[in-house]
C-alpha cells in the first residue's frame, strides 16, 4: 500500500489525504532557514542602496564616483546597485523567497485570512511611504505595489485557485503551472499599447525583459520606491505552489536529521521575515543618518 495512492485504486484519494492530513507539529526548519538567508541578503542589498543614497551628500558632489572621491565600500555600493551581477543575484534570491511563500500556501488552511491581513499591512506601509514622500520630502520612497502587496495578491490568488479547484491539490498544481506559462508568455511576447489604462500598471512591468520601457507608464508615476508587478513575478511564486504538495507530501521536513541549534539564528529571521522587512529600511537609514551626523558630515544628517 502506498501512502499517496492514485485516485482510481480504491483507496483514499490523494487530494482528500492532503486536505485532512494533520498539520506538522513543528515548523519545517529548512523553509525558515532558506527564507532567513533571503532576508539577510535583502538587508545587505538594501544597505548598499542606502549607502549609495547618502554618498552624494557625504562627498559633496552628485558625481563623486566620477571624481575619484569616496572610500572603497561606498564606491562598491554605487557600482553594485547598477551591475549585471546585482540583477542576477536579485532574481535568484526572489525565486527562492517568493517560491517559499508559494510552498507555504500549500500548508495553510487560512490563506484567505493570511492574504487579507498581509494586504492590510501592505496598505499601511503605502500610507507610511506616502507620508515619507510628500511630508518628509524623501524623494522616491512612495510604494503602491511593492513586495508586501505582491505576496498578499499572490496568496489571495492562490486562495481563489484552490477554491475553484475544490481543494484538489493536483488540480491546483496544474493551474499553478498554467498561470506560470501565461505570465511568461505575456512577459516575453506581449507589450501593452500606450492606450492601456495606468490602472493595469500593477500587472505589467515598467520595462520588458530586454530593458525597453513600458509604453503606458513609468515606475516613477506609480510606485517609485518599490514595484513588483504580477506578470513579471507571478512565476516566482507559483512554482512553489505547484511543487509544494508533492515535495512536502507528509508536511514534514525533508531533512530532519540536519535540524539543530546551528540553524536557529537564521531560522528565527525567517520566521519573523515580515517584521524585519517592515523595520529594516528605517533602521538602516537611521543608522546611516546618525553616522553622517556624528562623523562624516558633522551636524548634517546626510539626507
Amino acid at each position: 500500500m502506498t501512502f499517496f495512492p492514485d485516485d482510481n485504486d480504491g483507496l483514499i484519494p490523494f487530494e482528500t489525504q492532503m486536505r485532512y492530513l494533520p498539520l506538522p507539529k513543528r515548523r519545517i526548519w529548512e523553509l525558515d532557514f532558506l527564507r532567513g538567508i533571503c532576508v539577510i541578503l535583502m538587508i545587505l542589498d538594501h544597505l548598499t542602496m542606502c549607502v549609495d543614497m547618502f554618498a552624494g551628500e557625504w562627498y559633496g558632489a552628485s558625481a563623486w564616483f566620477a571624481l575619484g572621491a569616496g572610500n572603497a565600500f561606498t564606491r562598491f555600493c554605487h557600482q553594485w546597485v547598477a551591475s549585471d551581477a546585482w540583477r542576477t543575484a536579485h532574481c535568484v534570491v526572489l525565486v527562492f523567497f517568493f517560491g517559499i511563500s508559494g510552498i507555504s500556501c500549500t500548508f495553510s488552511r487560512s490563506n484567505l485570512k493570511r492574504g487579507a491581513q498581509l494586504m492590510a499591512v501592505a496598505m499601511l506601509y503605502s500610507y507610511v511611504t506616502l507620508f515619507d514622500e510628500y511630508v518628509l520630502g524623501i524623494t522616491g520612497s512612495f510604494v503602491t505595489f511593492g513586495v508586501l502587496h505582491f505576496i498578499a495578491t499572490m496568496i489571495l490568488l492562490y486562495t481563489l485557485v484552490d477554491f475553484l479547484c475544490r481543494h484538489n491539490k493536483r488540480a491546483v498544481a496544474i493551474c499553478s503551472v498554467g498561470l506560470c506559462g501565461i505570465a511568461l508568455i505575456l512577459y516575453f511576447c506581449f507589450t501593452p499599447p500606450s492606450s492601456t489604462p495606468i490602472f493595469f500598471a500593477f500587472l505589467f512591468p515598467p520595462h520588458d525583459f530586454w530593458g525597453n520601457p513600458s509604453l503606458f507608464y513609468s515606475q516613477g508615476e506609480v510606485s517609485p520606491g518599490d514595484m513588483f508587478t504580477v506578470v513579471e513575478y507571478l512565476p516566482y511564486f507559483f512554482w512553489g505552489a505547484a511543487i509544494g504538495p508533492f515535495l512536502y507530501r507528509t508536511r514534514e521536513s525533508l531533512l530532519p536529521r540536519l535540524d539543530g541549534k546551528w540553524n536557529r539564528p537564521i531560522s528565527f529571521i525567517g520566521k519573523h521575515a515580515l517584521l524585519i522587512f517592515i523595520l529594516h529600511i528605517p533602521v538602516l537609514m537611521g543608522l546611516l543618518a546618525l553616522l553622517s551626523f556624528l562623523f562624516i558630515t558633522p551636524g548634517n544628517w546626510g539626507f
